[in-house]
């Protein structure tokens, strides 16, 4: 019984023991110009007005409308280019920009960083929350300075 009580002390260590090794650390996340020109974003779908979002783990409410925007990033280069999803504004039909939704986002669990293969394509869904009333217009990709459509806009 006195070996079990001792135990967890030794596995503490003790004050002479040395300080592990810190966590090796990351470069800045940076998109280049290789990576504007050979990525294809495309908007697939829209649907605005979404009252609420069930994750595995959360509820969520707007503090306005919910807006799915379902995108579709194409490689057309020859090797592994990066993107984020927060580089991607939505732009009502007043011209107001909107910022990605980072808790929607986080409960429907979509990236926010991303690689893409050479001559790959992958689909994600972008979320915000706008004001109600606004109506979504199109995306604006804030690195590349680039405008993409929204469907039946």
């Amino acid at each position: 019984m006195i070996v079990l009580l001792a135990l967890p002390l030794v596995a503490c260590g003790s004050p002479g023991d040395p300080a592990p090794a810190p966590a090796p650390t990351t470069t800045a996340f940076a998109r280049t110009p290789e990576d504007c020109t050979e990525l294809t974003v495309t908007a697939l779908e829209v649907q605005p007005g979404v009252a609420n979002l069930f994750g595995t783990h959360a509820e969520l409410l707007p503090k306005g409308q919910f807006v799915r925007v379902r995108i579709a990033i194409g490689n057309t280069g020859s090797r592994v280019h990066d993107t984020r999803s927060e580089d991607y504004q939505l732009v009502d039909t007043a011209a107001a920009g909107h910022r990605l939704g980072i808790d929607p986002m986080r409960v429907e669990r979509q990236l926010f960083e991303l690689q893409i293969g050479a001559g790959n394509r992958l689909e994600m869904d972008l979320w915000y929350d706008i004001p109600v009333g606004a109506v979504p217009h199109e995306l604006r990709d804030t690195v590349c300075a680039s405008t993409i459509p929204l469907p039946g806009r």
